[in-house]
């Protein structure tokens, strides 16, 4: 594969993913699955862990001007690809919290009641007693604010 070819190629992959995430996060609607939500919003995670991921080691490794374009271009390609597996693992490990409050957030701002909770369904509450319930779960513990 050459270097032109090589630089199509991550572009594309690159688009891709982009494209994919945007799709998926764009196909939820209220008939929507909460399996379907979670992938959607894992895909979405993984996507911009990625792109932080990414972003760091720029900020941190400085580019060498020495080195060859084509090895570049290789090392470029591995790279992008470790990321993607990097961020895909440390979603499925560390984003469980964070990955069930988006769900829940995108369950509750399309009014999906299906099985985002059981004991809310059987209780027959709506969209809004739930996040006013959630809302009074978390509230903060603050009794006085100073100036």
């Amino acid at each position: 594969m050459d270097v032109t070819s090589m630089n199509g190629y991550l572009q594309s992959q690159y688009a891709n993913a982009a494209e994919n995430t945007s799709k998926s996060i764009g196909k939820i609607s209220k008939d929507s699955s909460r399996e379907e939500i979670t992938e959607a919003v894992k895909g979405f995670e993984t996507f911009m862990l990625e792109q932080v991921l990414k972003q760091t080691k720029e900020s941190l490794i400085p580019k060498d001007d020495k080195e060859d374009h084509t090895m570049s271009m290789y090392k470029d390609f591995f790279m992008d690809t470790a990321y993607t597996k990097v961020a895909s693992q440390l979603v499925d490990q560390m984003g469980g919290k964070i990955t069930d409050d988006f769900v829940d957030q995108i369950m509750r701002n399309y009014g999906i009641t299906g099985n985002s909770n059981p004991q809310t369904d059987n209780m027959g509450l709506d969209a809004a007693t739930v996040s006013d319930d959630i809302a009074a779960t978390n509230a903060s513990t603050v009794t006085e604010v100073q100036a």
